[in-house]
C-alpha cells in the first residue's frame, strides 16, 4: 500500500486516499463530528484488517490504556491479514509523557499497522515527529451539515426537502450522530411516501426536549436560577447525557449570538435566514431569545462552556453535579 505526504485533510479527501488504496501509519483525528470518524473508522477496518477483525483491530482509550500497552501492540505483527488497525480514543488526554512515548513510536511506526489518534482539538497533540502522520479534519460548516443530511437521507432510502435539512437543524443541531438518529426515525415514519418535509420534522422529531431546551435557554438568558434548575432536572430525567444536554445548549446558544450579530447590524431577515440555514418560524423564537443576551454575557458564557466540556470530559466528579454548577454559573 502507498503511503501519503503529511498535512492536514478533510474527510472527503480522506475516502479518496481510500479508494486508491493509500493508507498512512499514522492518522490524527480531530473535529466535532464523531460520527464521521466512527464511519472512517469503518472504512478503514474494511480495508486493513477486513474479516480478521478478532485478531487485529484494537481500541484503547487513554484514561484507561497507557502509551506502553498501544506502542506494544502497534509493534506487533498482524495475524492472517497484512495490516494491523490500532484506534486510540481521547488521545489529547494523554499526559506529557505518554505522548512523548507515542511520539517515539511514530518516529518510526510498523508498516504493518495503522495507527489512529482520535483528539477533539488536533492542538491539545504536542508531537514532534509528524513526518508522516495523515491529520484529518472533521469539523463541518453549516452548509457541509446540511450536504450530509441530504446524502444520509438518500442512504436510508428517502429523499430530504430544503425546509425539512433546516428544521432538523434548528431542532436537532449539529451532531450528525443525533441528526441520524432522528433521520433513522423519519424515513420509518413517511414510509412508501419516501419525502420528508418540514412537517414531518416538526411532528416526529423529540419536540418536548425541545421546548425544554429553549425553557433552558430562557432561564439562563433571564437569569433566573429556579427555573433553570428545574428544567435541567427534566431533562435529565429524560436519561439524556449531560455531555449531550451541554452539547445541545452549545448548538443552540451560538445559533442566538449569530442571529444578534446579524440582527444588530440590520441585515434582511432573508438573508438571515439564508445565512442561519432555519426557517422563519424557528427565527422568530431565535430572535425572542437573542433579546436576553448582552455582548458581555455571550463572552462570559462561552468561557463557561469551555470550561464545562473539558471538566465533563476529564474530571472524576459526577456529571450531573458538574452541568448544574454550569447552570448556577450561567445564572449568576
Amino acid at each position: 500500500m502507498k503511503k501519503t505526504r503529511s498535512y492536514k485533510i478533510n474527510y472527503t479527501e480522506l475516502y479518496k486516499r481510500f479508494s486508491r488504496n493509500e493508507i498512512s501509519p499514522v492518522y490524527i483525528f480531530s473535529g466535532n463530528q464523531a460520527y464521521l470518524m466512527d464511519e472512517a473508522i469503518s472504512e478503514l477496518k474494511k480495508i486493513t484488517v477486513g474479516a480478521s477483525s478478532d485478531f487485529n483491530f484494537s481500541l484503547f482509550y487513554s484514561d484507561s490504556n497507557s502509551a506502553r500497552e498501544i506502542v506494544e501492540t502497534a509493534k506487533t505483527y498482524p495475524m492472517l491479514s497484512r495490516m494491523r488497525l490500532v484506534v486510540v480514543k481521547n488521545a489529547d488526554r494523554f499526559s506529557d509523557s505518554e505522548l512523548g512515548y507515542l511520539d517515539s513510536y511514530i518516529s518510526s511506526p510498523s508498516p504493518s499497522t495503522c495507527l489512529v489518534l482520535i483528539a477533539e482539538e488536533e492542538k491539545d497533540l504536542s508531537l514532534e515527529n509528524k513526518k508522516g502522520v495523515v491529520y484529518v479534519d472533521f469539523a463541518l460548516d453549516t452548509k457541509d451539515i446540511s450536504k450530509q443530511i441530504i446524502l444520509e437521507a438518500k442512504k436510508l432510502g428517502c429523499e430530504i426537502t430544503k425546509e425539512a435539512v433546516e428544521t432538523l437543524i434548528s431542532l436537532v443541531g449539529d451532531k450528525l450522530q443525533d441528526i441520524h438518529r432522528e433521520l433513522q426515525k423519519l424515513a420509518l415514519f413517511v414510509g412508501n411516501r419516501i419525502k420528508i418535509g418540514a412537517e414531518d420534522v416538526e411532528k416526529l422529531t423529540e419536540k418536548e426536549k425541545f421546548e425544554d431546551l429553549f425553557q433552558l435557554i430562557n432561564a439562563i438568558g433571564e437569569k433566573n436560577k429556579k427555573k433553570a434548575l428545574k428544567v435541567l432536572l427534566d431533562l435529565e430525567a429524560t436519561k439524556e447525557e449531560p455531555l449531550v444536554i451541554l452539547n445541545k445548549i452549545s448548538w443552540r446558544l451560538r445559533l442566538i449570538w449569530k442571529a444578534k450579530e446579524l440582527i444588530d447590524k440590520n441585515v434582511p431577515q432573508d438573508e438571515i435566514l439564508k445565512q442561519l440555514r432555519t426557517s422563519s418560524g424557528a427565527f422568530y423564537y431565535i430572535r425572542q431569545e437573542a433579546k436576553n443576551f448582552s455582548y458581555n454575557d455571550i463572552k462570559r458564557i462561552n468561557q463557561a462552556l469551555y470550561d464545562c466540556d473539558r471538566t465533563l470530559k476529564t474530571a472524576y466528579i459526577p456529571k450531573n453535579l458538574t452541568l448544574t454548577k454550569f447552570i448556577l454559573e450561567l445564572c449568576s
